[in-house]
């Protein structure tokens, strides 16, 4: 099996991956958020640092979407051939859509919103990804 051809699988389950997370309902996806930010309150408390529970819990959220994109983003570039600046076209295009999609699985999903501001957030996570790679490349 050609390498691509092991990306474009590693892409299909991440997406799937994405979708599923965005399938869940509300009481369900804000309990494996809620474990992040027991973590996080955790190391940060030594230092001082508290934040309000919704606040910690949006960040954790939101910060979870851009790190799902971005490595969408970065498997998305491996399944196309060329110099990444002629990829970035495909790369953009598939990640705002995944983006449209996973935001749309939302709106059916219980106690759940699909949200314009969340596809920008996801797509941020995508030109993240896709600058992440680029510097690997241009350092190697």
């Amino acid at each position: 099996m050609k390498k691509r051809h092991i990306f474009i699988v590693l892409t299909v389950l991440m997406t799937a991956f994405i979708f599923w997370n965005s399938a869940k309902p509300a009481v369900e996806s804000a309990s494996s958020s809620g474990r992040f930010v027991g973590i996080l309150k955790w190391i940060l408390t030594p230092f001082g640092v508290s934040a309000d529970e919704d606040t910690m819990q949006t960040i954790v959220r939101k910060a979870a979407h851009i790190a799902e994109f971005a490595v969408h983003a970065m498997l998305l570039a491996c399944c196309f051939t060329g110099k990444l600046k002629k990829r970035v076209i495909y790369i953009f295009f598939f990640g705002l859509a995944t983006a449209c999609i996973d935001e749309y699985i939302q709106v059916f999903a219980e106690g759940r919103a699909g949200l314009v501001s969340d596809i920008f957030i996801d797509f941020g996570g995508t030109a993240i990804g896709t600058g992440i790679l680029a510097l690997f490349k241009k350092n190697r």
